[in-house]
C-alpha cells in the first residue's frame, strides 16, 4: 500500500493569520482556501511512496534535523502555482537563504543514503494558501510582497496526505527538532 508522503516545515499561527488574511483580496474568484491548520513549508513532496520505504523517510529525516541548529525564515510573496503558465494555486514563497539550502541538501543526500530516489527538480519551498476550481487562474497575476513575515524555524515534520473526492487530510508521521 503506497502513502502520499512529504516533508514540511510548520508555522507558527501569528503567521499563518497573516497569510490568511490576504483572503479578502481575492474573494471574487472560486478558490478553495487552505484550511489554518494545514498551512505549512512544502521542502520535499516525495509523492506516493510503499509503505515499507517510510522508515528509511523515518531515518534520514531525523539524521537532517539532528544536524541543523534552529534558523529564521522570511516568507517573500504570494504567487501564482507552481508557475504562471499552469496556475492552480496562490503559494507564499519562502526565502531560499544558506541554512534553507543546507536543509535541503541534507535531506537530499539523507534520503539517498536511505536508497530513496528522489525526482531532480528545482527547490521551490512554498505554502499553499487556496487551491483553484477549474482552470480560473489562467491569464491572471499576482506578485503581492509580504514585508517583514519571519519566523524561527524548530524543526521538521513528515505528513501524509490522504486525498478524497473534496477532501485532502492530513496525518502527522514523525516530527524532528531541530539539534545541531
Amino acid at each position: 500500500m503506497n502513502k502520499r508522503i512529504f516533508i514540511v516545515i510548520d508555522i507558527p499561527d501569528e503567521v499563518k493569520r497573516e497569510l490568511l488574511s490576504y483572503e479578502k483580496r481575492w474573494r471574487n474568484l472560486n478558490i478553495r482556501w487552505t484550511n489554518f491548520y494545514k498551512l505549512h513549508i512544502t521542502i520535499e513532496f516525495l509523492g506516493e511512496v510503499d509503505k515499507n520505504k517510510l522508515e528509511s523517510i523515518i531515518n534520514a529525516s531525523k539524521m537532517t534535523a539532528s544536524n541543523l541548529k534552529p534558523f529564521n525564515i522570511r516568507i517573500d510573496k504570494i504567487i501564482l502555482g507552481p508557475d504562471s503558465v499552469e496556475a492552480k494555486m496562490f503559494w507564499a514563497t519562502v526565502h531560499i537563504d544558506a541554512n534553507m539550502m543546507k536543509l535541503k541538501k541534507l535531506l537530499h543526500k539523507n534520503l539517498l543514503e536511505q536508497d530513496f530516489n528522489l525526482e531532480d527538480k528545482p527547490f521551490k519551498p512554498h505554502i499553499t494558501l487556496a487551491r483553484a476550481r477549474g482552470n480560473q487562474l489562467k491569464g491572471r497575476q499576482t506578485n503581492t510582497v509580504l514585508k517583514n513575515l519571519r519566523f524561527e524555524a524548530g524543526g521538521i515534520e513528515i505528513m501524509e496526505s490522504q486525498l478524497r473526492p473534496n477532501i485532502e487530510k492530513y496525518k502527522l508521521i514523525e516530527s524532528f527538532e531541530f539539534k545541531g
